[in-house]
């Protein structure tokens, strides 16, 4: 059997739908599976055990999207998708899906064959409305995910703690203020830790805000690409982050996570999983107060 597994979304979202295919893979370990996502998230996780291959679906426009998915169901055969996404998109994929192959579908979305009625964010993490959605395929040994594939198993050294202080383009409302970052920065660094600010050149400007106000704070942007950032993070001793989809990587990595979130229906839905993920919520991130932050330090520290 051919299975195609389909999984937009956030970085944030993909890791988290990594359980989900592990569990797939192992239940089916004599078929093919594939997973259909971005071109970018194809180059990051390249390396992902749990598929023969990462297909692509930029989502592009609805028009051009159909015309490539359908190629890809039609060229490939596959026996089974299973929606992860379920999204209105996917919902439109499963109608043309089902006027033009034999494909069988797995959805919350209308269309689909083997329907299953997923929670309202809020309610559930996202890995469980998973869980729920494979138990309709009579699987029930669910796997959480798990990223010790990731690790290129390089040594870091201890004694530095890593912050994550910035956010995608749409997430600026997620941001908790650089001053408060630096302020936290400047606690670790007087208690002999080194302070790694990390990210992409999109959170240049506020590494470098938080660098101006704790100049002993070190920009990590080029050792944090996500295909490596797993590595970084089991040597650390603490992570502070947004919400934000690095995040999910550092929580996997089972080092202490400090989480910083808008207490909303998706963040409690879409919170990092880890053994060691402390969250602080509030209405507003931006109010959460550096005491809160600092008393959690010393709680793990």
């Amino acid at each position: 059997m051919k299975i195609l597994i389909i999984k937009h979304g956030s970085l944030g979202d993909l890791v988290l739908s990594f359980g989900a295919i592990k569990t797939l893979n192992y239940h089916y370990p004599n078929d093919e599976l594939y997973l259909i996502t971005q071109s970018n998230y194809k180059n990051i996780f390249i390396k992902l055990p749990y598929v023969k291959e990462i297909l692509i679906d930029n989502r592009s426009t609805i028009i051009q999207s159909i015309i490539n998915y359908l190629k890809i169901i039609k060229k490939n055969k596959f026996d089974l998708v299973v929606d992860l996404q379920n999204s209105n998109r996917t919902q439109i994929y499963h109608l043309f899906t089902r006027v033009f192959t034999n494909t069988k579908i797995l959805s919350a979305r209308k269309f689909s064959n083997i329907k299953y009625q997923q929670k309202t964010l809020g309610v559930q993490h996202i890995t469980q409305n998973h869980k729920d959605q494979l138990s309709k395929l009579n699987i029930h040994k669910y796997f959480s995910p798990d990223l010790s594939w990731m690790s290129l198993k390089k040594t870091n050294k201890n004694n530095y703690v890593i912050m994550i202080p910035g956010a995608s383009k749409t997430g600026s409302y997620k941001k908790w203020p650089t001053q408060k970052f630096a302020k936290i920065a400047k606690h670790l660094i007087d208690k002999k830790l080194d302070v790694y600010l990390t990210g992409s050149q999109l959170d240049i400007e506020d590494i470098n805000e938080i660098i101006k106000l704790c100049p002993l704070a070190q920009n990590k942007i080029n050792e944090s690409k996500i295909d490596i950032f797993l590595d970084l993070c089991l040597g650390s001793d603490l992570i502070i982050s947004n919400d934000t989809g690095p995040a999910h990587i550092a929580g996997l990595s089972n080092k202490h996570l400090i989480w910083l979130a808008n207490d909303n229906e998706i963040s409690k839905s879409c919170y990092p999983l880890g053994d060691n993920v402390h969250k602080i919520f509030a209405e507003d991130v931006k109010s959460i107060k550096t005491e809160q932050v600092l008393e959690k330090i010393e709680q793990i520290i």
